[in-house]
């Protein structure tokens, strides 16, 4: 069975003040009216340069790692320009545009049978005097941007405004909360009227407001901007205005300022999965039709506890990876560019594929790059209600001494402990984890999975398979695949979670890592 790979590329046409597509393939192609490539446009001549459609490497984490910083998935296409037909490359704007390469199975009769390899996106070209290299990145990179990227104007005339002054807030972020948070530090936006902001857009509640720790006594909430800014509250006490993520206090604070909040309706829609589709769709961010409900929903299933994050100055993958590691879940984006999660756990279920040994070209087995190289852990120290805003000192003398105690740690902790695994493995380890969890509950619940989970003896191994279209459109993170081969008890099968996918285009290779 041959095969054709073609690349709808994307450019910043400067001549055009536009983008257009450049039509490209390994062997020339044009299109017909019938049975067109995805995204591809009748009677269009697709120009045959690309020797390497592209080499690409996605992983779940860090190679050989099950948690922590998501992965960008990376790789290169490489494009013959002996002629210099591709020399205006050089002058187009190609980082950060939309990249789809297809692959086309010509059978009998000679129809393709399209299947999109990688929808993502590129950066700027780097041009040879024989090939040009365009790197590729998936969609990952897309969500680099700020969380919070509104920033305070410094435009106040005051007594008016809520955008701070040139001398104090103008340029800086402003605040960003999702889910329930404590004690965040709140910038004060009118310094004459005492008004301070806990969040870029609407709470649902205003839980506490504290000068120096102590809890300061509630007023009425306001019904407007225009109520909050000519009413002042009684001294010594705070109103709030919901809608706008406001609260005005009643007189001058005697040291620093925090709160706690919550944000989202409901506790339902304050779970690690709700507020991932808030971050990934939040301003600058992707459109809610490029997320895959199922998988939010299936991780609400797994795990409905709240979670809350204060963004200080956080791109969206890093809010997206802090999550994540709340549960043990996550994140990325398939080859068809739609945002993914799940959760990480024991491979379980009917696998997408099974390797054969006539099906391996290579297999080795690879070092984990966990803490402990991959030992089992015999404890598991989970933290969870993280204090935003620690106060060692500047805290009042009212305050008692079990709110002292909390105000100067940053988490608290719950372990789960298993001490029978050290029989086995005498330097089994203690693996430490931070959560966004609020809850003592969930996050000894959460502690004790991951127990469970790495506690036992686990394995990671990397192999090398043929590729074909099928394939590739069948495995993808998260998948679990079934290895059987003739050693290490794996006569029977074992099943193993894909954590990592590499497709060699050209030589049409597939590197799968599997841990399990």
């Amino acid at each position: 069975m041959a095969s054709i790979y073609l690349a709808h590329i994307t450019v910043y046409d400067p001549a055009l003040a536009g983008t257009r597509t450049l039509y490209l393939s390994t062997a020339g192609f044009t299109t017909g009216t019938a049975n067109l490539p995805p995204g591809g446009v009748a009677h269009t001549a697709y120009d045959p340069r690309i020797s390497q459609p592209a080499n690409m490497r996605r992983d779940v984490f860090s190679r050989g790692t099950t948690g922590g910083e998501s992965d960008v998935g990376y790789g290169a296409m490489e494009l013959v320009n002996i002629d210099g037909g591709l020399d205006a490359l050089s002058d187009y704007g190609l980082d950060g545009q939309p990249i789809s390469i297809i692959v086309g199975d010509v059978r009998r009769g000679g129809v393709p049978s399209w299947t999109v390899v990688l929808q993502g996106t590129m950066e700027q070209p780097s041009p040879g005097w024989s090939n040009v290299t365009i790197r590729l990145r998936d969609r990952q990179a897309e969500l680099s941007k700020p969380a919070s990227p509104n920033k305070f104007a410094g435009s106040n005339a005051l007594p008016a405004g809520l955008e701070g002054v040139v001398g104090d807030l103008q340029g800086k972020p402003k605040p960003k909360v999702f889910g329930r948070v404590f004690n965040i530090p709140t910038p004060c936006v009118n310094t004459s009227r005492l008004i301070y902001q806990v969040n870029d857009g609407a709470v649902t509640t205003l839980d506490a407001v504290y000068d120096r720790g102590v809890a300061l006594a509630a007023g009425a909430a306001y019904a407007s901007q225009a109520e909050m800014e000519s009413t002042a509250p009684a001294a010594g006490q705070y109103r709030v205005w919901l809608a706008g993520g406001y609260f005005r206090l009643g007189s001058t604070p005697a040291g620093m300022v925090t709160a706690d909040v919550t944000q989202g309706a409901t506790a339902a829609a304050r779970t690690v999965g709700q507020l991932l589709k808030s971050v990934a769709t939040g301003p600058g961010g992707i459109s809610a039709v490029d997320v895959v409900d199922a998988d939010i929903s299936a991780l609400d299933t797994k795990n409905s506890a709240q979670v809350g994050i204060w963004v200080d100055g956080k791109s969206c993958r890093e809010v997206l990876d802090q999550l994540c590691a709340s549960i043990g879940a996550w994140w990325g984006f398939d080859r068809l560019g739609k945002f993914r999660c799940g959760r990480l756990e024991a491979p379980a279920g009917v696998p997408v594929i099974e390797i054969l040994p006539a099906d391996i070209i290579s297999i080795d087995r690879i070092a984990s790059n966990d803490p402990g190289r991959g030992v089992p852990a015999y404890q598991v120290v989970l933290k969870y209600k993280r204090i935003w805003a620690t106060q060692p000192t500047d805290i009042a003398g009212a305050v008692t001494d079990a709110r002292r105690a909390e105000l100067r740690e940053e988490y608290r902790t719950v372990t789960a402990t298993d001490a029978a695994i050290q029989t086995k493995h005498r330097l089994a380890v203690v693996l430490e984890f931070e959560t966004l969890l609020v809850a003592s509950a969930d996050a000894s619940a959460e502690a004790a999975r991951r127990l469970a989970l790495y506690s036992a003896d686990r394995q990671m191994y990397e192999t090398k398979i043929a590729y074909d279209a099928s394939l590739v459109a069948s495995v993808d993170i998260g998948n679990v695949a079934m290895l059987r081969i003739d050693r290490f008890g794996m006569a029977g099968g074992k099943l193993f979670v894909v954590i990592g996918v590499r497709s060699d285009l050209k030589n049409k290779l597939l590197y799968l890592t599997l841990w399990g």
